[in-house]
C-alpha cells in the first residue's frame, strides 16, 4: 500500500477497538523510521478526548520497532499519563521485546503477553483505586464528624 501524501509505502497500519473502558490500538507492520508515529499520536489524542483513560498498544503484528518507534511509544505513554490514564503494551514479538528491554522502557511501562491479561490488570487496578478512594473518604468523613473538645478559654486580662 502506498501513502497518497508521501508516495512511500505504508509500513505501519493502526486499527482500534474497544473492550469495555479500554481502547486497544492494534499496530500492524514494521514500526520504523518514524512511520506510523503521527497516526499513533492522533489516535491517542482522539481516545483521550473521548474520555477513555485505559489504553493498550497491541503489538502482536509488529515484527520490528526502531528507536524512533520507541520514542513514539514514550510520547504516547506520557500523553496518557498526563491525562490521568494508563498505557500498557501487549503481545510483543521477541525482537520488539528485546529492544524495549534494552532501553529499560519495560521498567516504566507494563507489558503483557495477551490482551486478556492486560485487560484483567486494568480492572484489578481500577478496583484497588476504588477501595483506596472509599477508605480515604471514610477516614476524611470520620475526622470531620468527631466532636471537638471544648477549649477552656481564659478571659482576656488586658492592662489598663
Amino acid at each position: 500500500m502506498i501513502c497518497l501524501v508521501t508516495n512511500y509505502p505504508i509500513m505501519l497500519k493502526i486499527g482500534i477497538h474497544y473492550i469495555d473502558d479500554v481502547a486497544s490500538l492494534d499496530l500492524q507492520g514494521k514500526f520504523i523510521k518514524g512511520q506510523g508515529g503521527f497516526q499513533l499520536q492522533i489516535l491517542v489524542d482522539k481516545v483521550l478526548e473521548a474520555g477513555t483513560r485505559h489504553v493498550l498498544l497491541n503489538m502482536t503484528q509488529v515484527p520490528v520497532a526502531d528507536s524512533m518507534a520507541i520514542g513514539e511509544i514514550v510520547r504516547a505513554y506520557k500523553k496518557v499519563q498526563e491525562a490521568g490514564g494508563e498505557l500498557k503494551l501487549v503481545g510483543m514479538t521477541d525482537r520488539v521485546y528485546g529492544a524495549l528491554k534494552i532501553t529499560r522502557l519495560l521498567d516504566l511501562i507494563e507489558s503483557y503477553q495477551t490482551e486478556e491479561e492486560a485487560l484483567r490488570s486494568f480492572h484489578q487496578q481500577t478496583a484497588q483505586k476504588r477501595k483506596r478512594k472509599a477508605k480515604s473518604e471514610a477516614q476524611t468523613a470520620s475526622k470531620t464528624t468527631k466532636p471537638r473538645k471544648k477549649s477552656s478559654s481564659v478571659p482576656d486580662q488586658g492592662t489598663a
